[in-house]
């Protein structure tokens, strides 16, 4: 709203409005208007590159972070040549292996007293590695091939040979040797 109340006369506003009147009326040129659209088609071009050149860029980008993120996987030798085994056989017979140990080391652990005397190191070691294994069993039962297990079975072993000695110690320092010689502090004898 205008306040014509509050309004005042300001004698410089007329001098200036006066200045403004005694300038001299400017002409555009002639050819303004062809460099201006010349601009505008310029930077459409740039434009329609640019809406081009950064989708691209951004999707090659993409696919090398998939490419990089993917593991790599050895080449399956051919089943063809002569006097070898296929790399499913290998695996199928190292997997069984790495299976049957498992059962005995999980055999074993089974055989110790459920009361057994850990400090409280052993019992948080305990409880972190069976949860390793719990997560590896996880990660077994989402495997689609042999090939795809071995590596796995391979960490399960280590792992419950590991929950062997953490879970044995105690035994070895009591005194008591019906257990201790089962293990002899040696798992991999089982």
């Amino acid at each position: 709203m205008l306040d014509r109340a509050r309004m005042k006369f300001d004698p410089d506003d007329a001098s200036l409005g006066a200045a403004l009147r005694g300038l001299p009326a400017a002409e555009a040129p002639a050819d303004l208007w062809s460099s201006i659209a010349g601009d505008l088609s310029d930077r459409r071009t740039v434009a329609r590159r640019r809406g081009i050149a950064v989708p691209l860029a951004a999707a090659a980008a993409l696919l090398a972070a998939v490419l990089l993120w993917l593991p790599s996987r050895p080449p399956v030798p051919d089943a063809g040549v002569a006097g070898g085994t296929s790399a499913a056989t290998t695996a199928d017979a190292e997997t069984a292996r790495l299976r049957a140990r498992s059962q005995r080391i999980e055999q074993w652990l089974a055989a110790l007293p459920a009361a057994s005397q850990q400090d409280g190191r052993n019992l948080m070691a305990t409880v972190e590695t069976e949860d390793l294994i719990a997560l590896v069993d996880m990660q077994l039962g989402a495997a689609r091939s042999a090939e795809e297990a071995l590596p796995l079975w391979r960490q399960r072993v280590a792992l419950l040979e590991d929950l062997a000695v953490i879970r044995s110690t105690p035994y070895g320092l009591t005194g008591d040797r019906s257990l201790a010689d089962a293990s002899t502090g040696d798992v991999t004898s089982l």
